[in-house]
């Protein structure tokens, strides 16, 4: 299994909605490549200072699935909408036995 942590931070500009309406577009990337074990994403709790904004972690069952999650129409399509929301992101993929 792959698993994948993608951080996010936004640009200061962002508004609380504009946060909702992605948290809705990730609901709509969890069933895209129906092998997807685990799809989770929230807000950071800022507990700390030096954290990102935001967090998905997901979960697939080889790296065929991680591409086919990546290159789907509906992910792209995401991607375009909301990357002008963030400044940066950070990405971790890794086994897990």
């Amino acid at each position: 299994m792959i698993r994948q942590i993608t951080m996010i931070r936004f640009k200061p500009e962002v508004k609380a909605d504009q946060i909702q309406a992605m948290a809705e577009g990730f609901q709509g990337l969890v069933n895209i490549v129906p092998t997807v074990s685990r799809f989770e994403f929230g807000p950071d709790l800022e507990i700390r200072d030096d954290t990102w904004d935001y967090a998905l972690v997901i979960d697939f069952p080889d790296e065929e699935a991680l591409f086919s999650y990546r290159d789907h129409p509906t992910h792209l399509s995401f991607a375009d909408r909301f990357m002008p929301l963030i400044d940066e992101v950070a990405r971790v993929q890794y086994r897990v036995n």
